[in-house]
């Protein structure tokens, strides 16, 4: 079982970042709704407690993160690539930016906004709530209100960013095509406008040249998308095998044998932490293995910026 599914919701704007890897390798893949919010009692037993959207499912292999989804289906699929100017390094390494100080910057701005959801948004009553305790590590929602000034302004200097990029009149961030630079730039504008689209319009409507190059994102399409009923996602995962373990990097820094249980938990906030059995390392990833009585044996994926990893 070798196709992707893809656990997310349609106005997440991290999936939608996979959803347009989908689009530039034109791949088919399994579209699985998960909630917004929590509960989730579909995605927890495949992931063993992280709650972020979206998770890709490969069989009974999971994948956490959108930077490692994104790196794994590139691996599968090299062609037409991610990194169409070739700077793959400087490429991922723009993740820590954009999934770091911008999106913070962007977040903060819509939990203190006056007009989020204004959009026509599918989203449970209690998502502002449940994403109120989730970034509660970055900033007091409650106190927001006096210090957006200061966020707007960030946002400002991260929006010139953009512009000096497409100054040139090209298509895209490096160049003709659209590659992983684009879509760690294009979360912020995708996400404000839809989740808070006043102060969308207050920070992007001034630049022309970024609303052409978001329609021309968009052009790509998500692929050839085929949606999955939650159950035979987890039915699919049960029925399968774990891929081969790499094992473990002899020069990893950590110095955990292979077999030791361990917990894997973001660094940053939705400090929900999955424990199993170490089984791989690399220099970028984490793999450990993982039992749930819905889904039998699955191995979770988890990239390694980001994320703490402790001997349980």
């Amino acid at each position: 079982m070798s196709e992707f599914i893809l656990h997310h919701y349609d106005e997440a704007p991290f999936a939608e970042k996979v959803r347009l890897v989908f689009g530039i390798k034109q791949l088919p893949w399994r579209s699985v709704i998960q909630p917004s919010a929590m509960p989730k009692p579909h995605l927890l037993p495949l992931t063993g407690g992280y709650r972020r959207t979206p998770v890709m499912q490969i069989g009974a292999d999971i994948y956490c993160d959108t930077q490692l989804i994104i790196a794994e289906i590139e691996k599968r699929h090299p062609a037409p690539s991610v990194f169409p100017d070739g700077n793959a390094g400087l490429a991922y390494a723009l993740g820590s930016w954009a999934h770091g100080p911008y999106v913070v910057t962007s977040v903060a701005i819509y939990m203190g906004a006056d007009d989020p959801f204004a959009g026509d948004l599918a989203l449970p009553r209690h998502f502002y709530e449940d994403r109120k305790k989730m970034w509660m590590t970055q900033f007091d929602t409650d106190q927001l209100k006096p210090r957006l000034p200061g966020y707007r302004t960030r946002l400002r200097a991260h929006t010139e960013f953009l512009t000096m990029q497409l100054a040139d009149g090209r298509k895209f961030m490096t160049g003709d095509r659209p590659g992983l630079v684009d879509l760690h730039a294009m979360w912020d504008p995708w996400f404000l406008r839809r989740f808070a689209p006043e102060e969308a319009k207050w920070a992007y409507d001034p630049y022309p040249e970024i609303a052409a190059w978001e329609a021309r994102l968009a052009a790509i399409g998500h692929g050839t998308r085929s949606e999955l009923a939650p159950d035979d996602a987890l039915a699919i995962a049960r029925d399968a095998t774990p891929a081969p373990s790499s094992g473990v990097d002899p020069r990893d820094p950590l110095n955990i044998p292979a077999g030791t249980q361990v917990t894997v938990a973001p660094s940053d906030y939705a400090e929900v932490p999955v424990t199993g059995e170490l089984v791989a390392t690399s220099m970028q990833s984490v793999s450990i293995r993982r039992q749930d009585p819905q889904v039998g044996t699955v191995v979770v994926h988890f990239p390694k910026i980001g994320y703490e990893i402790t001997p349980a």
